[in-house]
């Protein structure tokens, strides 16, 4: 049998329905559930998402969509940028490549490793090297600011230029940055996202993460908006108080939590937050010998440990409360 790349040459991309049916798959029957048949319906999916998809980009690495960004030479820019570990390096080029593959191109996609996880990028997969001719850019730094990296030298180094964070283990729908662009263009002041919870309080307190819900269409702008950068979240130039680059606070304070991290510099910085109308589980690279930092974040309730360590500290140094604003209740519908 002969592959005709041109079957996946049309307005469905592949990952884009994958995606939809992906997230269609919830538990409507008690029983079924019980006895894990839509578990085992996602489980299938995940597994044929990833023997497919890798395959795909691979067989149609010639097509337009594949084609590298156009380099553009103004200002503000648009910098998708991510950082990986060793565990995930040989499959993170099957994110990277469905970055490169937007409808609406980045002006760079920067990958950050650190030296004392990776010593050389002539060592990284070739797969991973290849993208560099594509538009990929691959950046060594001192030291291990594990999740941190994703945003903290961008931030550093392009602090007037939009930054889109993204995770190293999710393949992304084909318009997410197109989408993340519009939706900024309605909301300038507000960090806009794909992903986010809601922040429930009770009695001037923060209630507990894992009671927090999940926000599944548009919402916003407003304080009580938690944004992660699973589904792609972009920051404009200034929206993060300028103590978001105080690594000596996050080491201490919120090592193992970038969003939590994010989140409170965007409510010290007075900026709201708006989820835009896209509803997903997000498709999951799958990796082996590998633990995902939500997972224990949330189960182990470190979030909320960190969360009120990095409160109480800015209470303490600053004499403010990040969460005021959010503890007043304010949910803006748009």
């Amino acid at each position: 049998m002969i592959f005709n790349s041109n079957l996946f040459n049309n307005q469905n991309k592949i990952v884009d329905i994958f995606d939809k049916l992906y997230t269609q798959v919830i538990d409507k029957n008690k029983f079924l559930a019980k006895i894990r048949f839509y578990s085992l319906q996602r489980f299938s999916i995940r597994v044929i998402v990833n023997l497919l998809i890798p395959l795909y980009f691979i067989l149609t690495k010639n097509n337009n969509e594949a084609k590298p960004p156009n380099k553009k030479f103004h200002s503000p820019k648009l910098i998708v940028s991510l950082t990986t570990f060793p565990a995930r390096i040989s499959r993170v080029w099957i994110v990277i490549e469905s970055l490169l593959r937007q409808t609406h191109k980045p002006d760079e996609i920067i990958l950050w490793l650190s030296k004392d996880q990776f010593d050389s990028i002539d060592k990284l997969p070739k797969k991973l090297r290849k993208q560099q001719k594509n538009g990929l850019d691959i950046r060594l730094c001192s030291g291990d600011l594990k999740s941190h990296k994703k945003y903290y030298y961008t931030l550093q180094q392009y602090p007037e230029d939009f930054l889109i964070t993204v995770d190293d283990d999710i393949i992304y729908h084909t318009t997410m940055i197109a989408e993340l662009v519009e939706l900024n263009k309605k909301y300038p002041r507000s960090i806009c996202c794909h992903r986010a919870s809601y922040i429930k309080t009770k009695n001037d307190k923060i209630l507990p993460y894992l009671d927090w819900g999940v926000i599944n269409s548009k919402q916003g702008p407003s304080y009580n908006i938690f944004q992660t950068s699973g589904g792609g979240t972009i920051y404009p130039p200034h929206s993060l108080h300028c103590e978001v680059l105080n690594d000596k606070v996050f080491k201490q304070n919120c090592f193992y939590a970038d969003d939590v991290w994010l989140n409170i510099m965007s409510q010290l910085n007075g900026t709201t937050v708006v989820k835009a109308d896209y509803n997903s589980v997000l498709l999951p690279v799958i990796n082996f010998n590998n633990v995902k930092l939500s997972s224990i974040n949330v189960t182990l309730g470190k979030n909320d440990k960190q969360l009120d360590d990095v409160r109480n500290y800015y209470i303490e140094k600053l004499g403010v409360d990040a969460f005021a604003n959010c503890l007043k209740g304010e949910f803006l519908r748009s």
